[in-house]
């Protein structure tokens, strides 16, 4: 668990982004993939593209946390909670994702992310549980599973009214953390420890 919290803890001062991150590069990319498959970036270019972003605008983010750290810019432990929420919400409804959700509390594994994003956010160190490679081990997650969870988590924050900064914190978060949940290329999905 203390190594989740410190790794987390860690990603947050590598991840600050000034040009707008994911959401511009996630509706660019389904754009393109709609009109233009042959066009569109492959999953990997858009990873690629991610890990460069967040990669270039580290100082940035890491100046911002140090100034207001996310926990506060999330609206603390209630607006995390309100914020997870959301996110788990809009993985209920998107066609691709829902079924990994299937077996599982909703309000329980929402409970458990916003622990852990309080914790990794500035927060007070109240996440317990499992390793983030525990939780999503059986799951047989892909890349192009991570892109369609980032997307949902970008509609979320923007439904909760958080600006392009905040945003941009938390996708690099994402990216920092792809990694240690992303175990297939390609494979069956299951629900994850929760």
């Amino acid at each position: 668990m203390k190594t989740a919290l410190v790794f987390f803890a860690v990603a947050l001062t590598v991840v600050a982004v000034t040009a707008p991150v994911s959401a511009n590069q996630s509706a660019d990319a389904e754009t393109k993939t709609k009109s233009n498959k042959e066009d569109a970036p492959t999953v990997d270019e858009q990873i690629a593209g991610l890990e460069a972003m967040c990669a270039a605008n580290t100082e940035a983010r890491a100046a911002r946390h140090a100034k207001t750290p996310l926990f506060e810019r999330l609206g603390g432990e209630e607006g995390i909670h309100k914020l997870t929420r959301e996110i788990v919400r809009l993985h209920l409804e998107n066609d691709k994702i829902s079924y990994m959700f299937e077996d599982l509390d909703a309000d329980r594994v929402a409970h458990r992310v916003a622990l852990f994003v309080i914790s990794g956010t500035g927060g007070p160190a109240v996440y317990d549980g499992p390793e983030l490679e525990v939780t999503h081990a059986d799951m047989g997650l892909t890349n192009s599973d991570f892109l369609v969870a980032g997307g949902d988590i970008i509609q979320a924050m923007k439904n909760m009214g958080h600006g392009q900064e905040e945003i941009d914190e938390m996708v690099c978060i994402l990216v920092a953390l792809r990694e240690r949940v992303i175990f297939e290329k390609e494979g069956g999905k299951k629900a994850g420890g929760y």
